[in-house]
């Protein structure tokens, strides 16, 4: 971990939040009316993942989940999969419900022994009590879950992550997410320079120091996460914004964040609008729009973005 290669890992691992966000699949909402089928066309999504390279760990929870509360499920699901790679997930997902019998029998019958040994060699924490702190895939296993189950205390696990973290950790996390939320996993727009993730990188110290910079990237993946999931989820939405609501220090921030992301914007469009025109002071707009998108971008505290912006209106431009 300490060979860590800087903006290549943060944007991989972004990249590697949880997919389901962004996939209108029937495991989103599975259990509003479990249908038929659902579990089904989910395991032969996953069969091609392989090739896609997605992350399973969102699967790895709602298998989880499923196999605690559904024993019949479980038994159909184990006794029929056809996948040698789809069968390392099931195994991964037993070991993950605290099934330790079952695994191992799974184990035994289908040569995943040494898988097992490295799982259990690796003293995962159960689903039942997984809390994120500085792992990305922790936020997915929880939403599986939640998927499966419709327990709202899976949600609230994860946005205890934001109550143990300083303000800076939190404000630069939302940051991310909003940028993430706006403009993907680069955390920039197609026409400005992608300086983000290398900012993030360089202020927790990602080569030294990974554990702070593996859990900015834990908590922004969440706050993206769960905004984007809670758009279609009333369960979701509740919790994260009640979440926020009980917490004044949470609430100030994130009122903060949001003011700052919409300065942002209003930043970006005033430049696009000027920089084609540099006469009558069109200059002096670019530059100052520029200097603010700059420090909003390079995760510097919200009041320097306003001070950019602040300090252009106070100038009386532009004229």
């Amino acid at each position: 971990m300490a060979k860590i290669s800087g903006i290549a890992i943060v944007l991989l691992l972004v990249q590697l939040g949880p997919a389901a966000a962004a996939d209108p699949n029937c495991m989103t909402d599975y259990y509003r009316s479990k249908p038929a089928g659902c579990v089904d066309a989910t395991l032969s999504q996953l069969r091609t993942a392989t090739r896609t390279k997605s992350d399973p760990s969102t699967v790895i929870g709602f298998l989880a989940q499923l196999f605690v509360t559904s024993p019949g499920e479980k038994a159909r699901i184990l006794d029929n999969e056809p996948s040698d790679y789809v069968r390392s997930v099931e195994l991964m997902a037993l070991h993950r419900a605290g099934l330790a019998d079952d695994a191992r029998k799974f184990a035994d019958k289908h040569q995943l022994s040494a898988l097992l040994g490295k799982l259990e060699a690796g003293r995962l924490a159960p689903l039942a009590t997984v809390i994120p702190s500085s792992t990305p895939a922790d936020n997915d296993l929880l939403i599986g879950a939640y998927m499966a189950s419709g327990d709202t205390a899976f949600i609230a696990r994860i946005l205890e992550n934001f109550s143990s973290a300083e303000d800076g950790m939190v404000g630069d996390a939302m940051r991310m997410g909003f940028m993430s939320s706006k403009f993907g996993p680069g955390f920039a727009p197609k026409d400005r320079p992608n300086v983000m993730a290398t900012a993030a990188c360089a202020k927790y110290q990602c080569k030294s120091d990974p554990a702070k910079f593996f859990r900015v990237l834990t908590l922004s993946s969440a706050f993206w996460a769960l905004q984007s999931l809670g758009r279609q989820d009333d369960g979701i939405r509740k919790t994260f914004a009640g979440f926020f609501e009980r917490d004044e220090r949470l609430k100030t921030l994130r009122a903060g964040e949001e003011a700052a992301f919409g300065n942002y914007l209003t930043a970006l469009t005033v430049f696009s609008v000027f920089k084609s025109d540099q006469a009558g002071g069109a200059d002096q707009t670019v530059t100052s729009m520029n200097k603010a998108a700059l420090a909003y971008e390079n995760l510097e505290p919200v009041n320097k973005v306003f001070e950019h912006i602040e300090t252009y209106v106070k100038s009386g431009k532009p004229k």
